[in-house]
């Protein structure tokens, strides 16, 4: 009971001083963006700083990233696999088969799911599919602490030096552990990132753009990477070490993204995260409007929390890291909250946009990665290639107003949001 109640009171301080961070960061941006409209003459830093940004994105979209050379693709290393399930008894099956079609040696091999609480016939598919698949391993436990805290209650008992953490929707082709295990040989990499697809993009207009928005992701990661900047985790076909995991006391509960928190305290920790392009795993995208919103809300407000989190020691990298990480802090998370102030003072003021020109280097990245991005990896050309940039463009201004009520909320709520797990069809999706 005290230690509950300990835990209790630790949370409610860290919940304290994430809502007092994210107030301070709010009045901060609002203050300066007011500052540049009442007083002209400070419009020079915007200037400086547009300047700096510029640079570093011009660096970042021309560099050429280096091919990956996996030494020997015969390299051996005990590798868990862990799948966090809850109510998943739609695509357990499906991922369960496809990790026995696996082209690596059972006995190098050690598969857990993790059944979450489920509510559904989750635990009844998992006992079905461990008399099909005798190697099948399953941890239940009453839900709490989200993904992290699934993933932190089966990793005591996992014997890999290499975790592998998929969804339960995923879709592995059979050598993606041949091509991706061999990196670790290198010793600086202590996690790798495959790069993502949507296997229902042909259902809807979101589902097609969600293909997209990896796309764009994937040109962008590996671009970061190319100019010493940072890669992140993505949650589903991430590998890390178990060195690392144990040296980082495992995942982060106290957060609604285990996979970008995660990736900060790796780099921290002095790994590097590598990220590749082939092999590519599978999830399922959402359908609707509604369960894009829930989404894209708890992945704003995760990666807010770990700034908040590990600031200022994130500032301690090295300046490449620091220049990349900067510039995509202020596009992708004050930008948005800066624009509240600058039409207020544009609507009723009569005066100009301050902040048009981040918002137009915003837009020339995602342009040019959308571009560059379904080119590579969809194949796209000529009218189809222009479609769809327009369409994916389009599609990316809903994280405007996600960033905006993600930021305000931060400051008031007294606690994090709940974790919300995206809901998996199947081959209903």
């Amino acid at each position: 009971m005290e230690k509950n109640i300990c835990q209790t009171s630790k949370n409610i301080s860290i919940y304290r001083y994430r809502r007092l961070k994210a107030i301070l960061v709010v009045l901060i941006v609002w203050g300066v963006v007011s500052l540049l409209h009442y007083l002209p003459e400070t419009q020079w830093f915007m200037v400086i700083l547009t300047i700096g940004l510029t640079l570093q994105t011009v660096r970042m979209l021309i560099a050429k990233p280096a091919a990956l050379v996996i030494e020997s693709d015969t390299y051996l290393s005990p590798v868990s696999i862990l799948i966090p399930a809850k109510n998943e008894s739609a695509v357990l099956p499906d991922i369960v088969d496809s990790l026995g079609d696996l082209n690596y040696p059972s006995d190098y091999l050690d598969i857990w799911v993790i059944d979450d609480g489920s509510t559904d016939e989750t635990p009844q598919v998992l006992k079905k599919l461990q008399t099909q698949f005798p190697y099948l391993q399953v941890h239940r436990r009453e839900s709490k602490g989200g993904k992290s805290g699934a993933l932190n209650a089966v990793f005591p008992f996992t014997t890999g030096e290499i975790i592998l953490v998929c969804d339960a929707d995923a879709k592995l082709p059979a050598n993606f552990l041949r091509q991706t295990v061999p990196l670790f040989q290198k010793q600086a990499i202590g996690a790798v990132q495959v790069r993502k697809a949507v296997s229902n993009a042909n259902t809807n207009f979101l589902t097609r753009c969600q293909q997209m928005e990896m796309n764009c992701d994937s040109f962008l990661q590996t671009h970061r990477i190319a100019i010493g900047g940072m890669s992140e985790l993505r949650g589903n076909g991430m590998l890390i070490s178990r060195e690392l995991l144990e040296k980082c006391h495992g995942w982060n509960e106290d957060t609604v993204t285990d996979d970008l928190d995660l990736c900060f305290r790796l780099y921290l920790a002095g790994a590097e995260i590598e990220f590749i392009t082939v092999p590519f795993i599978q999830e399922e995208g959402v359908t609707t409007w509604r369960k894009l919103w829930l989404q894209r809300r708890r992945w704003a407000e995760g990666g807010y929390q770990r700034y908040f989190d590990y600031f200022p020691r994130i500032i301690t990298l090295n300046w490449k890291k620091e220049i990349d990480l900067l510039l995509f802090f202020i596009l992708q998370f004050l930008l948005p909250i800066g624009l509240i102030p600058d039409l207020v003072w544009t609507i009723f003021y009569s005066h100009q946009l301050v902040l048009f020109p981040l918002q137009t280097l915003l837009s020339v990245i995602l342009t040019i990665a959308f571009i560059a991005g379904l080119y590579q990896f969809q194949g796209l050309r000529g009218w189809s290639l222009l479609w769809a940039t327009i369409q994916g463009s389009f599609y990316m201004v809903h994280w405007i107003p996600v960033m905006i009520v993600t930021t305000l909320k931060m400051c008031v709520q007294r606690e994090r949001s709940p974790w919300v797990k995206t809901e998996h069809r199947g081959g209903n999706a």
